[in-house]
């Protein structure tokens, strides 16, 4: 009798989701936290819309960085081709972040002039998060922000690299050419170089103060 008394009071379910799910659920509401409700852009900015290769317009955006220097473009898509693009270089101490924020920066003033919604696609997920997030204080971001909410018909989305979207394969090809031929472009440099500036200077002054004893 204790025993089945026992087995009433502890019985047992089957879980409704396994550990897996679980753990991809929370890793999902990691990357893609919510915003606060009030926020003005939270209509405007998705993650989550599957691209689709339909022929309406639109507008893709990347940047790329190599030994060579940085550089971004846009393209704007219509039909299955290309009708307008344009491509900018940066210095080599710019990063590739700076290089995604200013090509988003610069479609979005392309499709300010439209009159209907439009589409401005990136792969760059560190950007489109940097431009979702209220709080952000980098300077550029928040003049995105400003845009976005004085042009309602342009929707940032965010599409997975390197996957056979024709549109970002060729924002990528053209961004790894603006890298030589872009319009050059003065942006401060990024914090991260002149950290390792700072770092590469000191090391340097330590090891003539070794070496010289």
């Amino acid at each position: 009798m204790p025993e089945l008394l026992e087995q009433d009071l502890h019985p047992t379910f089957s879980p409704l989701y396994s550990a897996q799910q679980i753990t991809r659920a929370k890793a999902v509401e990691f990357i893609f936290p919510p915003p606060p409700p009030n926020f003005l852009l939270y209509n405007q900015i998705s993650f989550a819309e599957n691209h689709t290769d339909s022929g309406a317009k639109a507008i893709y955006t990347d940047g790329s960085k190599t030994d060579e220097g940085t550089g971004r473009a846009y393209c704007i898509f219509e039909n299955y081709g290309i009708i307008a693009s344009w491509q900018g270089k940066l210095d080599r101490s710019n990063s590739v972040f700076q290089a995604e924020i200013l090509a988003i920066r610069m479609a979005i003033e392309a499709a300010s002039s439209l009159l209907r919604p439009i589409k401005i696609w990136t792969d760059s997920l560190s950007s489109l998060m940097a431009i979702f997030n209220p709080k952000s204080h980098h300077s550029m971001v928040r003049e995105i922000q400003t845009l976005l909410l004085s042009h309602k018909h342009i929707h940032p989305r965010w599409l997975k690299a390197h996957v056979g979207y024709l549109g970002n394969e060729c924002a990528d090809q053209l961004a790894k050419e603006a890298i030589t031929k872009g319009d050059p472009f003065l942006l401060p440099k990024p914090l991260s170089y002149l950290k390792s500036e700072i770092k590469s200077a000191a090391l340097s002054i330590w090891q003539d103060n070794w070496d010289n004893g």
